[in-house]
Order: C-alpha cells, then structure tokens, then sequence
C-alpha cells in the first residue's frame, strides 16, 4: 500500500497471531459452558450434557458395601455345611458395619479333613486369611482365621475342638507349641468412665479378670473406695476429671469439682491437688464433659503442667473434636492417649457389640485401640460375651498406660 511516497507493510504474523487468539478465546468459551452446565446438573437445575453417566461411572467404582461381607459369611457356612460341619455346630454374628465373626464346634478329626478344602475355598475367592492355632489351658485348641479383602479386616473364623490324647514317652515329655509362647502384639484398652457411685458393678468387673482401667469421679460416693478395691485386684485407675462442656451442661454425675474456664489458675489447680489426694491410686487422668474445656489452651496448660509434674498420662476422652488437649500433652512431654471409640454414648445400647467389634478392628488394623464405655447393665453383658475372645481375635487387653504414646 502506498501513501504518497510512504509505503505501509502489513506485520507477516498478524494472521497467525489473530488465529491463535481465536482459538483461546473459543477454548475459554467452551470450558465456561461446560462449568456452567455441570454447575447447573449439581443445582439440579436444568443441563445439556450426559452427566449422569459420569455418576454412574462413579457408583461402578465405590466400594464394597456391607452386603459383600454377609454374602462371604453365608459362603463360608454353606462351604462348612458341605464339607460334613453340622449347622447346629456353626454360629455366625454379623455387625453393621459388615464384619462377620463365625465359631465352629468341631473335632480334631473333622478339622484336619477340612481344613485345607478351607483355605483353598478362600483363596479361590481372592481373600487372605492369617490362621493362627493356640491351646487354651483348658486343653482346647482354638484356631483363629482372620479374613482380610484389600488389606481391610473382613471378619474371623474361629475353629473349637479338644486336642486329641496322645501317649506320651515319659523320657521325653513333648514341648509346650510354638504358638503357645507367641506373644499377642495388637493391644486394646478399655475405659469404664463415671465410676464411684456403684460397688456392686465394680466387682462385676473384676470377675471379668480382665486388665481393664476404671477413671473414677473424684467426689463420686464410693470415690475412694473404688480406687483401693480396682487397684487391689489388677484394675489400673485414672481420675475422671469433672470439665466444663459448651452449653453449660453437667451431668448428674461430677458436678462436684467441676473445673471451669473462668477459674484462676490457682482454683484449678487446688482441685486437681485434692482430687489426687482423695485418689492417690491413680496413674493418670481423663476428662468428665469437657467439650469447652479442652478447647481453652490456658486451662490445659493447667492440667497438662499438673500432670507432667506429677508422673501422671493424660487419656483424651475426645468430646470435643476441637480438643487441643492430646497434642499439647504430647507438646510437653506428658504421655497420652486418644479415645477412638465410645461403646456406649448415646441411648441406642443395643449397638455396644458392634462397637467392640469395631474396637476390635481398629486393634487389628493399627496395632492398637482406645475404647470407653459406662457402667450400663447392657454394656456389662456384651463384655462378659466378647471379652473372653480377644485372644481370638489376635487381641491382647491392657491398661491405657501401655498404649500410651510418648
């Protein structure tokens, strides 16, 4: 082009770079729709594009729901029954959660006729199965099947029958089985709280002859009592601390000595001093409520100063999940640990099995587990059921003071 005498070139890239900024700009057009459209699917407003494929695809991916579980139980029962196990020798439980535990009367004859059809059974259907054989001192052999899909505990098969009688050389007395010196790793600690009111439930407890730790309301009726009883026959005690939970609520039991957040520092730590005085049994200490308390950084560093001063552990019994109060325990150098699972909080009692299976579980998978639970008559009942089967599970029950991380 010329003008006058001055020519006017045209830039070589400028159809190039107008072509590069048409594509970015119909990109960006294309992605807004899309997110608009999906925006739209998710407000269950009207959209375009086949979204709910997408949802369906997901649903294709989840996880096995509880209901794979009970169809394996019911495979292993019906598996049992063919193999000439009577159903009246078989009795299988099932939790919500979708745990399965199934025990089989049987004899040392039948055992060894299936035992291999057993396991080969359940290999075939892609599950591990960790088997372990102990003889009780009754003389039983219990043999204990651990399920295991995708590295998660699936449920356990426990197998019963009385160990043959065999002559023995009076020369040479057979060594005691190697599995019977094996010593059970995976702990479990259990926590009665609110104790002090009730003498009668505390000796329901010690014929349980489980190391079991009872945390005991300071000003509690038989408070004292309690504490040189539980202590006396392998009980390990902790001070259930009275705290101040949100909404002002107390409980009728540890109103008394109720720590607040507005108290001086000097008021909490008198009751703290005399708590320990009226409980000199105790190894460590847990919170009653809470739920504020454990929140306020000034009146933990209180209670967690008091505790370290003292050779005292701190157990969180996590009413909160604000609480602060674990990890700044750990902070100063306090032992402690955290409550994974409560047995008995709320009303529905008929839950407290499945919760210890799913203590149980949670031992299984970590090594260890934190459980608590109330002097309820129902809770009572599922402990003198299941307790006697820890070691079935591969379970060992300890006082908190053994897991207690440092």
């Amino acid at each position: 082009m010329r003008l006058g005498n001055i020519r006017i070139k045209k830039p070589r890239n400028f159809d190039h770079h107008f072509l590069l900024l048409a594509i970015i700009l119909t990109v960006l057009s294309l992605v807004s729709a899309f997110w608009l459209d999906h925006l739209n699917y998710s407000q269950k407003k009207i959209s375009y594009l086949p979204w709910v494929s997408l949802t369906h695809l997901k649903e294709k991916t989840a996880p096995p729901s509880p209901e794979v579980k009970v169809f394996l139980a019911d495979f292993i029962q019906q598996h049992l029954e063919r193999n000439g196990i009577s159903p009246d020798s078989i009795s299988t439980e099932r939790t919500d959660e979708g745990l399965v535990y199934i025990a089989v009367q049987t004899t040392a004859t039948e055992y060894t006729k299936i035992k291999d059809k057993f396991m080969a059974a359940i290999k075939k259907k892609k599950i591990k199965a960790n088997l372990r054989e102990e003889k009780s001192q009754s003389g039983e052999i219990v043999v204990t099947v651990e399920l295991r899909e995708k590295s998660t505990t699936s449920g356990w098969v426990i197998f019963r029958y009385t160990a043959p009688v065999v002559a023995r050389k009076a020369a040479k007395p057979s060594p005691l089985p190697a599995t019977e010196k094996k010593e059970v790793s995976k702990k479990v600690a259990l926590v009665i709280d609110d104790m002090g009111e009730d003498l009668d439930f505390l000796q329901e407890l010690i014929q349980l002859k489980t190391p079991l730790t009872v945390a005991i309301i300071p000003e509690a009726r038989y408070a004292q009592e309690t504490a040189a009883i539980a202590s006396k026959n392998g009980l390990e005690v902790i001070i259930h601390l009275p705290l101040e939970a949100f909404n002002n609520h107390i409980s009728s039991a540890g109103a008394e000595g109720l720590i607040r957040t507005s108290m001086s520092p000097q008021d909490i730590r008198s009751i703290l001093e005399k708590d320990l005085n009226l409980l000199p049994q105790a190894r460590g200490l847990n919170n009653h409520m809470g739920s504020k308390a454990t929140t306020d950084e000034a009146v933990m560093d209180i209670i967690i100063s008091f505790l370290r001063e003292k050779n005292l552990y701190f157990l969180d019994s996590k009413t909160s999940p604000k609480s602060i109060a674990y990890d700044l325990a750990l902070k100063k150098k306090v032992p402690a640990a955290s409550r994974q699972v409560f047995l008995d909080a709320d009303e529905d009692r008929s839950r407290v099995g499945n919760r210890l299976l799913e203590l149980f579980n949670l031992a299984n998978k970590n090594g260890q587990s934190v459980g608590i639970g109330h002097p309820f008559p129902e809770t009572l009942e599922v402990l003198k059921t299941y307790l006697p089967r820890a070691r079935e599970y591969g379970l060992q029950f300890v006082p908190v003071s053994e897991v207690l991380k440092r």
